[in-house]
């Protein structure tokens, strides 16, 4: 009972922290595709070192925010250019979805295993079975990425699977966003991020369909 309540108290502090940012947002009118420009603008004065520190902590916390990844992921590529904005992306787009997996299975994993019924065990035993391979194929196809870190929290998917599929199969996304991001800049060869990028977000894509193919017991049924 007690944990349910503390589950109830940090629930409601987040769901006020949510729209308290989603009024600030509002009223800033700044759009959402200009952030990665206003982000670049703030953290330039810090130097490379803090400023990727400080990147790293916000896309770690983005989740209990819904901030867009995209964006962030876009952004470090203007800020630290495109092989370092991948480096840095990295750890803070797997620190935010372990973040999201680990809040999502302490918050709603005990509701849905008393709520579910025998379908959903059959489901879920095959996301125990099939967790790895399952949430690559996720991650390749870019499904939203708030989605899957909380939806693969709630299931019974193991924590490992899930951070080794993450690791692995946000690659091409990252990379191909990292790249666009890049273009903007200095001194990048537009021509050839643009490329690099094309040429990571159809691999991602080519990866998710081989996948399916070879391993179709990964795509959960009911």
């Amino acid at each position: 009972m007690q944990k349910h309540r503390l589950k109830l108290v940090l629930g409601l502090i987040w769901a006020l922290v949510l729209l308290a940012a989603i009024l600030i947002w509002q009223r800033s009118g700044v759009p959402l595709s200009e952030i990665p420009y206003r982000l670049d603008a703030a953290l330039e004065r810090f130097g490379l070192w803090k400023a990727a520190s400080i990147y790293i902590v916000l896309y770690a916390l983005r989740p209990f925010l819904l901030f867009p990844a995209t964006l962030l992921t876009v952004a470090s590529g203007l800020l630290f250019g495109p092989w370092l904005g991948i480096l840095f992306t990295i750890v803070g787009e797997n620190a935010s979805a372990n973040v999201a997996f680990s809040v999502a299975r302490w918050f709603g994993r005990d509701w849905v295993k008393r709520k579910g019924g025998v379908s959903l065990q059959k489901w879920e035993k095959r996301l125990r079975d099939n967790g790895l391979v399952t949430v690559l194929i996720l991650r390749l196809i870019m499904l939203p990425f708030d989605a899957v870190n909380y939806g693969c929290g709630l299931t019974a998917m193991r924590h490992r699977d899930y951070a080794i599929g993450t690791f692995i199969g946000i690659l091409p996304a990252l990379i191909a966003f990292v790249l666009l991001g890049g273009v903007g800049s200095v001194g990048a060869n537009r021509f050839w991020l643009l490329v690099g990028s094309i040429i990571f977000l159809m691999l991602g894509i080519g990866l998710a369909r081989w996948l399916g193919r070879r391993e179709p017991s990964a795509s959960p049924k009911a």
